[in-house]
């Protein structure tokens, strides 16, 4: 909470963006910095999850090595977290950096509640096989349980699900050419592969544009 200057109570905006330090989670960072930049006096939170280790054969030495080598990954993300928060404060009123021990997004989730945090930003990595880009992952379970709304954030680099089709490379071209003012090619102007509507603002004729295609 926060007390504006009129003595009243204003909400602080919480956002609260997973990290595990792959280029995904740096775009989610990201992603969650502008969010968080653009709402007054918001707070930004960043958590990393360590999964706990699974527990060694029977031997006191390997179980103590095991110990060391996860102390280790503790520390480590524990200096990678503050870096990162520290490099993020530029506009935000509040960052503060997380590590938790656990199941990656059941921790996440718990710190989301404990914050009270108003959105939760996680990335989403590249699956092999069927194309699972988000269904089984940290990121599907999270957005499944989270107590707020979750932002999912893909790189546009991230290859199309092989059930959608391609955008056309000419519709490409001409809607860069003409800085989106047409959408479509000589070809998919006259006959488009799937059906739709869209509108246009400003309106392209009276009270509104509303064109089919098919």
């Amino acid at each position: 909470m926060a007390i504006s200057r009129e003595g009243t109570i204003e909400r602080t905006s919480v956002v609260l963006v997973g990290i595990d330090f792959t280029e995904t989670s740096q775009t989610a960072l990201a992603t969650a910095e502008n969010l968080a930049r653009a709402a007054p006096s918001a707070e930004l939170h960043l958590v990393h999850v360590c999964a706990m280790p699974s527990m060694p054969p029977d031997p006191q030495e390997l179980f103590a090595r095991a110990q060391n080598a996860f102390g280790g990954r503790l520390a480590a993300a524990r200096e990678k977290i503050d870096k990162m928060a520290a490099g993020a404060t530029h506009g935000i009123s509040r960052v503060t950096g997380h590590v938790r021990i656990g199941n990656p997004a059941a921790s996440i989730v718990e710190l989301a509640a404990d914050i009270s945090a108003d959105l939760l930003v996680v990335g989403t990595a590249q699956r092999t096989g069927v194309s699972r880009l988000v269904f089984g992952s940290v990121a599907e379970k999270v957005a499944r349980t989270a107590p707020c709304p979750v932002l999912i954030v893909r790189t546009k680099e991230t290859p199309i699900w092989e059930r959608i089709e391609p955008p056309c490379p000419d519709c490409t071209h001409v809607q860069r050419e003409t800085s989106g003012e047409h959408l479509w090619c000589a070809r998919h102007s006259q006959h488009h592969a799937r059906w739709h509507t869209y509108h246009e603002a400003p309106a392209g004729y009276g009270l509104g544009a509303m064109t089919f295609r098919n």
